[in-house]
């Protein structure tokens, strides 16, 4: 029963971790976020230059990208380690899906709140649009990734089973298993 509990409480870490650094950016001022992001964009339109020299970069549109896709970035990551961490706590099935999708963009939310204290930052929907489409995509890569590489007790991939199931076929086959092995054991003390 403890180790369950630690293991629930390590799933939850990175978790946090990464809602601190999203929060630690987000705290950035305007025009620090700016700059930070802008050298980024430099840096990527000189390499662009250098590869295609007869290209012309839109910088302003290059930096646009840049920062939507981040945020779409990190709510992807943030769906992957939210759905890992509710599945880790026992939510299965189609209720961990959404239950890592709706923290992920919930956090995007007060997160977009959170910018509007910051001086040259605001809160923007669309924002909190971009990361509740990244976390569903994150979620989407967590259930392909499982699905391809890690089939199921019960012979389904974890994507059928999310995706079919609502967890009972699985956990009817883990108690006839757990009652196996019991009755082994009843029968090896009456020897």
């Amino acid at each position: 029963m403890k180790r369950k509990k630690t293991t629930v409480v390590i799933a939850w870490l990175p978790v946090i971790i990464w809602m601190g650094v999203i929060f630690l950016f987000s705290h950035q001022p305007g025009n620090l976020s700016g700059a930070s992001s802008g050298r980024i964009v430099e840096f990527i339109s000189s390499g662009i230059a250098r590869i295609i020299p007869f290209m012309e970069v839109n910088e302003d549109l290059l930096h646009f990208l840049f920062r939507k896709g981040a945020h779409f970035g990190v709510y992807a990551v943030l769906g992957v380690l939210s759905l890992r961490a509710f599945r880790i706590s026992g939510y299965s099935g189609k209720r961990g899906v959404l239950f890592g999708w709706m923290l992920a963009t919930l956090y995007a939310g007060t997160d977009e709140y959170h910018q509007t204290f910051i001086p040259g930052r605001s809160g923007e929907m669309t924002d909190v649009m971009i990361d509740s489409i990244g976390a569903m995509t994150g979620v989407g890569f967590y259930l392909l990734v499982k699905g391809i590489q890690f089939p199921t007790r019960i012979g389904k991939s974890s994507l059928q089973y999310i995706l079919i199931d609502d967890g009972r076929e699985e956990e009817k086959a883990i108690e006839d298993s757990e009652e196996v092995q019991k009755e082994g054991k009843n029968q090896e003390g009456m020897q």
